[in-house]
């Protein structure tokens, strides 16, 4: 398998004869009625029907064939993939409909830590970026009858290093044929998946400690900012539930005088030693 990149959706959706394209998105609880508004006659499926999910139909994810879709539609969500319409990513595949929806659907239940099970939410571009980059080393099985799964964007840790695009895992020539599916056993995640997953939910906690009501990780520098002290928050071993004021603090001082003030200070006490420095700097000391 292998991830390409690209710019825009087009370029990554492919022209091959018979590839079709699904669009799977989020149930925010406005997601259905957006899609009436810009279209009263679109045509969609329950991602969570016929799967242990069935109870939960008013939050399931829709499935829409992105063939059929109004291109007021694909615009909107190409656009924002994240906010436009709902968080989604985009499924390609050459197999039957039927196929491809009981492979979305197979998805959904994962087995993760050896032995837990429990649902993922593969739809959302974040998790699908944590899922499916290269370093999380993704088993071939998730492709299944898939010629690739498409998101947008890409992990907090790689935001820092790259802008935001499209994103494909795909096949390639190594994957000579399809693997065997047991239909009645959920995907185990890879360690690297558990890890860049336990790395997104921390980051994402970490953010709502940081942002403040204007900002967000669209924003290139406040991104690159919130990256920087995070990193120094995990650094100096801050503790999660202080994070709000350390975050506070630590906007007020260059990054180079973090280092210098915190490194010889005891974890316990480097709020507190923080605090102080801005105090007696605020007061005019010199320190």
């Amino acid at each position: 398998m292998k991830v390409i990149s690209a710019e825009s959706l087009s370029a990554l959706l492919g022209t091959e004869t018979g590839l079709k394209h699904w669009l799977v998105l989020e149930e925010t609880g406005q997601t259905l009625a957006s899609l009436y508004d810009m279209s009263p006659a679109v045509e969609y499926e329950w991602l969570f029907l016929e799967t242990p999910f069935a109870d939960f139909l008013k939050r399931s994810p829709l499935i829409l064939r992105l063939n059929d879709v109004r291109g007021d539609i694909l615009h909107a969500f190409e656009q924002d993939p994240k906010t436009g319409i709902s968080p989604g990513i985009v499924v390609s595949s050459q197999a039957s409909e039927a196929e491809v929806f009981a492979h979305l659907r197979r998805c959904l239940e994962v087995r993760f830590y050896d032995d837990r099970k429990g649902m993922l939410r593969y739809y959302h571009p974040d998790i699908a970026a944590a899922l499916f980059e290269s370093s999380s080393r993704p088993s071939r099985q998730w492709l299944g009858p898939l010629e690739c799964w498409i998101w947008f964007g890409t992990t907090l840790q790689q935001q820092h290093n790259e802008g935001p695009c499209w994103h494909a895992l795909c096949h390639d020539e190594s994957d000579v044929e399809a693997l065997e599916l047991n239909a009645t056993q959920p995907i185990a995640l890879s360690r690297e998946q558990e890890d860049a997953l336990e790395a997104h939910i921390l980051a994402r906690r970490a953010w709502r400690a940081y942002r403040r009501p204007e900002e967000s990780l669209d924003d290139g520098d406040t991104r690159y900012r919130f990256i920087e002290h995070y990193r120094a928050a995990q650094q100096l071993e801050i503790p999660a539930d202080q994070y709000r004021e350390f975050f506070e603090l630590i906007r007020r001082l260059a990054d180079s005088e973090i280092h210098d003030i915190l490194i010889n200070v005891p974890v316990s006490r480097r709020l507190d030693v923080l605090r102080e420095h801005i105090d007696h700097a605020r007061e005019g000391d010199v320190v």
